[in-house]
């Protein structure tokens, strides 16, 4: 398991090309950030991440904001409320079936699919997508 200074100098190295996003804000107002070294390994290495809202196929998950972190061995979906658990979703690679991409006027979304469950993150601003889109690109089926 890794430390958090550890997660929040991944993500600094992540942000590197933008100076006008700070990390300690970032982990201020996003909860996620704050439980994600809970979930990672000791050898996982953030490659990009997004919030947005998460709808599934074939379950109803919590409403606000989950945080899409993609790390070189796994995709992992978390969402940490003020009241109530953290809930933690994580996909490997092996288990995708298709990914896709769509950007909007103001918006995008990512589709994932695997044997079980349909994932769509929606409501992604169009910077962050940006942002997290060329981490995605290698992955997209």
């Amino acid at each position: 398991m890794q430390t958090s200074d550890q997660i929040k100098s991944q993500i600094q190295s992540l942000l590197t090309n933008h100076p006008e996003i700070s990390v300690d804000v970032l982990f201020l107002y996003v909860p996620e950030f704050k439980i994600l070294h809970q979930f990672l390994d000791e050898n996982e290495t953030i490659k990009g991440y997004c919030i947005g809202l998460l709808e599934g196929k074939q379950k109803k998950y919590t409403a606000g904001k989950w945080l899409l972190v993609l790390t070189k061995k796994q995709i992992h979906l978390l969402r940490n409320p003020m009241l109530g658990n953290p809930t933690h979703i994580p996909i490997d690679f092996a288990e995708l079936q298709n990914t896709s991409t769509k950007l909007g006027w103001f918006f995008g979304q990512i589709h994932l699919e695997t044997e079980t469950e349909t994932f769509r993150l929606i409501q992604i601003g169009k910077k962050d997508f940006q942002f997290f889109l060329p981490s995605l690109q290698s992955y997209l089926k």
